[in-house]
């Protein structure tokens, strides 16, 4: 009888595994899509914002890696919930989990949309908009269907590119300011006409799944160092470049007919500016290539996810399905692409504008994202107390994250948007509440 196929064990290398990370973060989707928004609630104090952002989830990737640095297996950040805080706790975190990154797949397939209508254009080509989101989505699911080692190679290098040539912008814009710093922004002069703190909770969507090299447990060389050093080697390498990024943006738009936060194409902008016009076509393929890469690593560790889910019975057992070829869970892959690409199309068919499918479908992921960090926060305390080397830091650690993560909510809901995201809310805790119903009456039934 034939060996049932396995996940490639020690297939990844560190560079790989981090590459993942930064990747799913996407970083360059910030200055370019991003930094407008946090501009409009922060003004001046967007840097700021995310300084706080990125110490807040330093905290949640330390308790994280109370668990990266003991054990790994594919789909961590469900196995981390599961194995203590429980079954019930563990099928909540893992449906957040495929929602999570099935809506930061969506929000990507939008912006990948647009990217491309403004490159066709200026070629003077036309396709319609659901065209361009179902060639890229097979394309992507092409790559994560045959093998996550080329997965991350393609990452690698597509977010290299992109994150090179903003580089590149913001150190052209740097050097023409010279080397005085801004004080409006040290000042934070204009910086609350809605909050740092609402800008904080909207940081959150920058930053989301610097955690998705857990998801490689089973795949990674050496995964107990390797994977600990990824988690926090991606958040810091994203608080970095956000800060500065934003920092130089608000700089060189100080005196532009627009400001920021009315820009839909900032570094295009400051790329004319400042003389260098021509990179604006390389900065829209530099987009394109960070959104494709976002986009396929939210397919590849939301496969992962689902592997691991059917593997404990919390859904069917066709998505623990591995194909024998390429050693992918070629089901699991499949069913998140089709899910994702039907509501990106969905909502692009009803004339939806893309910029509006990203940012309502990035808001979205945050929901899920966010619970899962709490639950993780509460269970890597519980963890530490399990195997008997519970300290007062570890504790705080857990304490601080969750307080922190509090407050990103509170400040996120603390004025009530207008419809359609009012009703976000509500959306995420009914799905939620289906998938725990759906897990209770499984067992229920495997039990009776």
């Amino acid at each position: 009888m034939k060996q049932r196929a396995q996940l490639k064990a020690g297939s990844l290398s560190f560079v790989e595994v981090l590459a993942t990370s930064i990747a799913l973060i996407g970083p360059s989707m910030t200055p370019i899509l991003i930094a407008p928004y946090m501009y409009a609630v922060a003004g001046n104090g967007t840097w700021l914002a995310y300084v706080f952002g990125g110490t807040m989830l330093v905290f949640v990737a330390l308790c994280i890696n109370q668990f990266a640095r003991r054990s790994s297996e594919a789909g961590s950040m469900y196995g981390y919930v599961a194995g203590n805080l429980g079954a019930t706790a563990g099928a909540i975190g893992g449906w957040a989990l495929l929602w999570a990154y099935g809506f930061v797949a969506t929000a990507v397939l939008g912006a990948m949309a647009l990217f491309v209508e403004i490159l066709l254009a200026g070629a003077g080509v036309h396709p319609p908009v659901v065209a361009i989101v179902f060639v890229l989505a097979l394309v992507a699911w092409q790559a994560a269907y045959r093998g996550v080692q080329v997965s991350a190679i393609v990452m690698l290098v597509l977010e290299a590119i992109s994150v090179t040539i903003i580089c590149l912008l913001v150190a052209v814009v740097l050097h023409a300011h010279g080397p005085a710093l801004d004080m409006r922004q040290l000042k934070l002069q204009g910086a609350f006409p809605g909050g740092i703190g609402l800008a904080i909770a909207f940081a959150v969507f920058s930053y989301v799944g610097f955690e998705s090299a857990t998801a490689f447990g089973a795949e990674a060389k050496r995964p107990l160092v390797s994977i600990p050093r990824a988690v926090i080697g991606s958040v810091l390498f994203a608080s970095v470049f956000f800060v500065v990024a934003t920092y130089a943006e608000i700089v060189g738009l100080a005196h532009a007919a627009k400001p920021l936060d009315r820009q839909t194409f900032p570094l295009g902008t400051l790329a004319e500016l400042y003389g260098i016009g021509y990179l604006r076509v390389p900065i829209v393929i530099g987009a394109l290539c960070s959104a494709f890469s976002v986009c396929l690593a939210c397919i590849t560790t939301a496969g992962r996810i689902g592997y691991a889910m059917a593997g404990a019975g919390i859904l069917p057992a066709a998505f623990a399905r591995i194909e024998s070829k390429h050693d992918t869970p070629n089901v699991a892959v499949t069913v998140v692409t089709a899910i994702t690409l039907a509501i990106a199309a969905g909502a692009l068919a009803l004339h939806v504008d893309p910029v509006d499918v990203f940012n309502n479908c990035g808001t979205l992921s945050s929901f899920g994202f966010i619970l899962i960090y709490m639950l993780i926060a509460i269970a890597a305390a519980v963890y530490a107390r399990r195997l008997g080397t519970l300290r007062a830091g570890d504790l705080a650690l857990s304490v601080v994250a969750v307080a922190l993560l509090i407050l990103a909510t509170v400040w996120l809901f603390d004025s009530v948007p207008a419809p359609p995201q009012r009703w976000f809310a509500y959306y995420f805790v009914a799905f939620v509440a289906a998938g725990w119903l759906a897990f209770v009456l499984r067992s229920r039934k495997a039990s009776g």
